[in-house]
């Protein structure tokens, strides 16, 4: 294969190529709070891989020891800027688990080792840069800046926290996947040193500075100080943020004493501009070299595809709009099959495709008749009559890569909507159960309730014993033996301790649920907020599971069906 050359890097003292590599003029020096794995799912390769693809040459500071100034010294000073990625996740989720506990184990770090990340990785870096390098432009991006480029409630703290740039003193902050982001922040840097006014990026400013240069009329979000006030003003931000994802368009403004958050909306054509520069990066799909350990999240995802970015679902648990967005952008099928067959001649390549998807596997492909609207919830309820696409899509896709010769197996390891499954499409379905399923099928119903379910915006009217009769009954007439592994939500806002329905629904369909999760409020999405104010969307008071016995009792209830499930089947 064609290997392409790694990044200069630095990880605890380690500089790769070699101890003796001196210190070179680097345009951009990226620090990340990962290990550096040369993989389109990992954040700090693709914007490394986005940036060299410009004509710039990157150095990459991989997990410093933040408590010292060696390893952000190492290479020296960038010509142009640096560039914070804290992680493929946020570092208080990948640090600490739903009940505020240290993780015993880090998939994103060399050996699965824990305690190479600080908490809130993302202001550690910036400050400490900031005070080695005083007036060197900084950016900052990723999922951490975007989830809380606000006022945003912290669960680990349990408090509201600044907009992130008031603690991280960065010059700039790109939010999203931005790709084609990267490429106009690397333009005006060649230009000019100002930086206000490029799309898809926030910016700090003196305090209504803003009203004498911006020229738009702005949409000006509660103060952080209002939000502080009333935690029925919060939730009321949360619910205008919601829906300036769906709409987008306008300038959005939050006003501090110390200086105002000015973010500037994302251009529709970048969009697609993503999915283009995605197929032109190229990856070695393998850590860096660097490390003597494997990076445990690597293994599962090695040869996995993705086949597009966002989701319609607008599930209020999840944060995904805010850095995808709402607008599915599909790759075409010409680029999916390029880079399935760039893996033939890769030497870990068994011809196993473990997962080709994306955030909702069956969304890929579909598209919304008139472009969008001001509403933007194009699933709850029922499916909107303007949002064109099924199953015929991935299943043409699917088939097509099956046939690429070389790979024997394509699966689907994403999770499915199962509730977004239109009748006319069960027959798709049965064929890629039959040829794409590899003995469990991930859905995701998240709770059996329909209050619970209408409080997520997630498939209320859906029938998932009927879903997986139909299932089981597909395998035993193709004598396949599958399984469904649903993933289910535990202590959701509105919830009680004693989760009766999810009890019963799990003992009744005899449901093997490995995949329970404890509903933990993430920065910048809408259920937390609703958790923090104790309150709906619709602003309507409802009961919410804040002590930790509580939020508890409903898992622990959970495994004792399973366990006992167990024992009856035996």
């Amino acid at each position: 294969m064609e290997w392409h050359k790694y990044p200069a890097l630095s990880f605890r003292g380690k500089i790769y190529p070699d101890s003796s590599a001196k210190k070179t003029d680097y345009d951009v020096i990226l620090v990340s709070g990962d290990a550096y794995v040369d993989h389109p799912a990992f954040p700090a390769a693709v914007v490394c891989r986005s940036i060299e693809r410009l004509g710039l040459n990157v150095a990459v500071i991989a997990q410093p020891d933040w408590a010292h100034d060696e390893d952000f010294l190492v290479w020296g000073e960038p010509k142009k800027f640096f560039a914070v990625v804290p992680g493929a996740m946020d570092s208080m989720v990948a640090n600490y688990t739903s009940t505020r506990m240290p993780r015993s184990k880090d998939r994103l770090s060399p050996g699965g080792k824990t305690g190479l990340r600080p908490k809130r990785a993302a202001q550690v870096y910036v400050q400490k840069l900031r005070q080695l390098f005083k007036k060197k432009p900084i950016v900052i991006g990723g999922i951490e800046a975007s989830l809380r480029r606000f006022i945003h409630y912290d669960f680990w703290e349990d408090k509201l926290r600044d907009p992130i740039l008031m603690d991280a003193p960065a010059d700039i902050l790109v939010y999203g996947m931005a790709e084609a982001t990267i490429a106009k922040l690397a333009e005006r840097f060649e230009q000019s040193s100002e930086l206000i006014g490029i799309a898809q990026t926030c910016v700090r400013v003196k305090h209504d500075s803003w009203r004498e240069w911006l020229k738009e009329e702005p949409l000006i979000l509660p103060s952080v100080q209002e939000c502080r006030d009333d935690s029925t003003t919060f939730l009321k931000m949360a619910i205008t943020l919601d829906k300036s994802v769906r709409t987008g368009g306008k300038v959005l403004i939050q006003q501090h004493p110390k200086g105002d958050i000015v973010c500037f909306p994302p251009e529709r054509s970048d969009y697609r501009k993503e999915i283009e520069v995605m197929a032109k990066l190229k990856f070695n799909r393998r850590a860096h070299p660097i490390y003597t350990e494997p990076v445990p999240a690597l293994e599962p995802v090695q040869f996995s595809v993705q086949s597009h970015r966002g989701c319609v679902g607008a599930c209020t648990f999840c944060a995904l709009a805010l850095h995808q967005g709402r607008e599915i952008r599909s790759r075409s099928q010409s680029d999916i099959i390029a880079e399935v067959e760039s893996f033939l001649t890769h030497p870990d390549f068994r011809g196993v495709i473990p997962d080709l998807g994306g955030p909702a596997v069956n969304m890929y492909g579909w598209d919304c008749k008139t472009g969008g609207c001001s509403e933007g919830i194009c699933t709850v309820d029922k499916l909107c009559p303007n949002m064109v696409g099924g199953l015929k899509p991935i299943a043409d896709l699917l088939e097509r890569v099956a046939k690429i010769k070389g790979v024997k197996h394509v699966f689907l390891g994403s999770g499915l909507r199962y509730d977004l499954i239109k009748p006319s499409d069960w027959q798709t379905f049965a064929d890629i159960i039959l040829n794409h399923v590899s003995g469990q099928l991930k859905v995701a119903p998240e709770h059996f309730d329909r209050e619970i379910l209408r409080l997520m915006r997630k498939g209320a009217s859906a029938d998932f014993a009927a879903f997986a009769a139909r299932f089981y009954e597909t395998c035993k007439k193709k004598n396949l033996r599958l399984f469904l592994v649903p993933y289910l939500m535990t202590a959701f806002p509105g919830c009680e301790s004693n989760d009766k329905i999810l009890a019963s629904k799990i003992r009744e369909l005899k449901l093997v649920h490995e995949q329970i999760q404890e509903f933990t409020p993430t920065p910048g999405s809408l259920a937390s907020a609703m958790y923090y104010a104790e309150k709906d969307f619709n602003l309507k008071s409802i009961k919410v599971l804040k002590n930790r016995a509580d939020r508890l009792k409903t898992r622990n209830q959970l495994h004792s069906v399973r366990k006992n499930t167990g024992k009856k089947k035996k």
